[in-house]
Parts: structure tokens; sequence; C-alpha cells
């Protein structure tokens, strides 16, 4: 074992030397031309030349005014109108250079211009490695292409990739937006901008702010990943990754997003929110919830599968909300359940479909389907349609009910009480009467084709019989269990969100 290390060690020496052998010493440079050459040993170890000088080593081409040649050291001083013909595609000029051919790395000073293709570097001192075809400024620099003019303190240029690195000031302006930022690479060929530390990206149609992501500029395509928020005039959209097409107007946003409307005081959240400008729509799902901010009452907070919203281009205002599959919202004095929801932002209604459950106070509500008209930001009305049914729990008794059903049901409110209900078409009653005292004094069951229900202090006080309504009134316990019960009779209260958090239980 000890004997192939060794010999491995051996190896690796003598591959080492060889490769030494074999590399083959820096060309020197060669003078071309000039007007005048001196050589005066006494002012230096250098040739000064001066007019039309022009120096060539290897590939490179090198022009200037004046220059001083250090033939010993293989370098150059080169003064006023200086050229560097560094490729094919890359031209460097200046006022002044220091140029060493053993290292191929020239500092380029004062007024220098830097040209690879349609792409134009501007800066006071370059350094440009011939061998590796790298740029870097550090007293700030300003580069041009056909699309983009963007500066920074910093700068560091590859040019056969043609990846610019910038740090520090990084300020990226296009016709469309502007990049503001700490650091950013710039690819000028591709034209894609990546951004790291704070950034901000600046349009007519938005600001952007984001701490990681890139950009590319020939598609306006930009993906965001860290502390991402993108604000237009009314709508401020955040999540842990954003994926914007500026000439879409398409906005991705995943994980942990929330969108927040000023101009309706709502907020959006969810783990995925499709947002289309063009549309008129955006979309959220993944734990989605609309929050409806009240500052002068209570918020509602309402939760469903998915939540589409859709939204005017010209004022940005919310217009309508779909709400799809296990709807469920709370707010303190109004709850619900059902499948299927639209919020119309315009006339300010409630519309709910399939499996409705309305409950307000001690009362439910349940129909076909339920339409609750609001007034500043309040319940003002509820339309129940088809097969309606209200049920309170009685006082003092969990298992008795007060119960009203009916073809339809209109329901008032005042502030945001239920005050008055009203039942058209085969209305029927249970209801456990009772004196002011609380004391019970029997069981009333009535058929009528309408009826009034009003009440006062979450309570009902009095029920108002239309066209020739049929009552009896039960001394209390007189009746069986099934009696007390009007046909398809729901108690659903464990289905019923008891605060925001529940309404995410199904």
């Amino acid at each position: 074992m000890k004997k192939c290390i060794t010999f491995s060690l051996v190896f690796l020496c003598f591959a080492f030397i060889l490769c030494a052998q074999e590399k083959s010493p820096p060309k020197k440079i060669d003078l071309v031309g000039a007007e005048s050459a001196m050589y005066d040993k006494a002012k230096g170890e250098y040739t000064l030349l001066i007019g039309n000088v022009i120096f060539k080593h290897e590939n490179i081409m090198l022009y200037c005014d004046s220059a001083h040649l250090y033939s010993e050291e293989n370098s150059i001083d080169a003064y006023s109108h200086v050229h560097i013909k560094a490729s094919d595609s890359v031209d460097i000029f200046g006022d002044s250079l220091r140029y060493d051919g053993n290292t191929k790395i020239a500092e380029i000073h004062k007024n220098v211009k830097m040209i690879d293709n349609e792409i134009t570097l501007t800066t006071e001192h370059l350094t440009y490695d011939m061998n590796a075809k790298t740029g870097q400024y550090y007293d700030g620099g300003k580069i041009v292409d056909p699309e983009n003019t963007l500066t920074s303190k910093r700068g560091f240029y590859y040019s056969d990739t043609k990846d610019f690195f910038f740090n520090d000031s990084v300020v990226l302006v296009n016709m469309d937006y502007t990049i503001t930022s700490d650091s950013l690479i710039y690819n000028t060929a591709s034209e894609v901008s990546h951004f790291y530390g704070p950034t901000h990206v600046t349009s007519k149609e938005n600001n952007i702010y984001t701490e990681k992501g890139w950009y590319v500029t020939k598609k306006d395509i930009a993906e965001f990943s860290k502390n991402n928020i993108l604000k237009n005039k009314s709508q401020t959209l955040t999540g842990d990754s954003i994926f914007y097409n500026r000439l879409l107007g398409l906005g991705l946003a995943y994980r942990n997003v929330t969108l927040f409307d000023s101009s309706r005081n709502m907020i959006v959240k969810g783990n995925f929110i499709h947002y289309d400008q063009k549309k008129q729509y955006s979309l959220a799902t993944d734990s989605a919830l609309l929050i409806q901010i009240d500052e002068q009452h209570d918020s509602l907070f309402l939760h469903a599968d998915t939540l589409v919203g859709t939204f005017d281009t010209i004022t940005e205002k919310a217009r309508i909300m779909f709400a799809y599959h296990k709807v469920k919202f709370f707010r303190n004095d109004l709850q619900g359940s059902c499948d299927s929801l639209v919020y119309n932002y315009a006339d300010s209604t409630i519309s709910l479909f399939r499996n409705p459950i309305i409950w307000t106070e001690d009362k439910q509500l349940t129909a076909d389907s339920v339409k609750i008209q609001l007034a500043n930001s309040l319940a003002d009305k509820m339309y129940l349609n088809r097969a309606c049914y209200l049920v309170a729990n009685d006082d003092s008794v969990k298992s008795r009910f007060n119960q009203v059903k009916g073809t339809n049901m209109i329901a008032f409110f005042d502030k945001g009480e239920l005050r008055k209900i009203r039942v058209f078409g085969n209305a029927e009653t249970i209801y456990f009467m009772r004196e002011d005292d609380g004391r019970k004094t029997g069981i009333n069951k009535a058929i009528s084709t309408d009826l009034s229900i009003e009440i006062s202090d979450s309570h009902i006080k009095s029920i108002t019989f239309m066209d020739k309504p049929i009552a009896t009134l039960y001394p209390d316990k007189e009746l069986g269990v099934k009696d007390l019960f009007l046909k398809n009779f729901r108690w659903l209260e464990k289905y019923r969100p008891k605060d925001k958090t529940e309404v995410f239980i199904w």
C-alpha cells in the first residue's frame, strides 16, 4: 500500500515538472510602428515613442499618440487616444494605459469606453484581463445596449459569456421599467437580469420589491423569490415566490400569499394566487381566505376551496367575487356555510347556493338559496328562496326549538340585528309560548298561507298569521317528541364556525 502511495506522489510530481517545462514564456510586445522613437537611459529604462504608435501582442493590437515601451519589463505606458483591439468584437478606448505583456492585464484610465458588439461600457478606470477576457471597474461605470442603460459603482464583465456583475447602487433603466438593486448580474446577450439584495422594479403598471430574483427583458417576464411585494394603484401582492409576465399582465404567487385591495378594504390569502390583469380576474386556492375589513363593525372572514375575483382594469376595483366549494364565513353577528357563493360589490349582495345555512344570534336559517342585501357593510335584508326553514333554540331546554317554515322568506335587519321575518306560502310554525317572566304557557302549532314574525332583543315577540290560519295551543308536555318538530327539521349547530379560525373546518 505504501509503495502505491509513493508511486502516485512521484507520478504527480513528474507530471507537474513536465507541465512547467512545457509552459511557454510570455511573448514580447512588438512595436509595429511610430513616427519617432528615442531611447535615453538617463531618463528611464524605456523607449519613448511619438506619433501614430502601434503595438502588437499576440492577437492584440494597441494604438496611441505616444508611449513608453519598457522592453525588459515587457510593458507599455500609453497616452492620448489609446485604443486596444482586444478581439474581433471588443474595442477599448481611453486617455492612458498601463499594459503588462507578461500578465496581459491592461489598466485604462480617464474617459474609458469599451465596446463589445452592441454593448458600450464607459467608466474612469477599467482593468481588463486579455487572457480571461474580463473587465472590472471600482469607481463607477455605465453600460448601454439597445434596450437598457445600467449604472453601478462597481462592475465585473466576462466578455466570452457576456455576463456583467454589478454591485453597489445598481440602476438598470429600460423604456418600460427601472430596476434599482444592491447587486445584479446582467447578461447582455440574453438580456436576463439576476438581482440579489434589496431590489426595486418600478414601471407605470406597478412597483415591485424583492431581495432575490430575475428579469428577462426580451420577454418581459420575471420571478421573485425572497421578501416579495408587488404593488399597483390599489392592490398589494406578497408571497414566498412570485412569477410575473408584464406583457400579459399575469402574476402567479406561491406559498404564504396575500393580496390586499385598498379600494375595497379586502384581503385575500392562500398558498397560490393567479392574477390576470388583462382578463380582469384573480384566483386564490390552497387555504384560500377572504377578509373583508370593516373598521366600524366586525370584519368578515370567508374560506372556500377556490376564490375568484373580477375587477375593473381602469379603476382596478373589485367587481364580483366567486367562492367555490366548502364555503364557510364568520363575523361576530353573522355566520354562514354553503357550497358556492357570489359577492357582488356593485349592488352589495351576497348570494349563497347549494345547502346554504345562515346563523345569526341564536337563530338558524336554511333554504335552497339565500341572498343577503348589505347596507353600510351590514346585513339589511335577506331573501330565502324555496324550502325555507327558521329554527331558534328555546331559551331553557336545548332539545326544544321554535320553528318556522315556508316556501319563501324575507328577513329584515336593523343595523345588522334581525328585527322581522315575513314568510310567504305554506307557512307552518311550532312555537313555545311563555309569559313575560319566562313561565311556559303551552305549545302553539299553526299553519297559514303567510305570516309575519316580530323580533326584539334577539327573541321572537309575536307571530302574526294571515289568510285564515289554523292554530292550536297545546298544554306543555302533552305533545310527544315527534310532534315537536316540523317536517325536514335539522339543527346544524355543530357546523357553525365559533370564530374566524373555524372557517377552515368542514
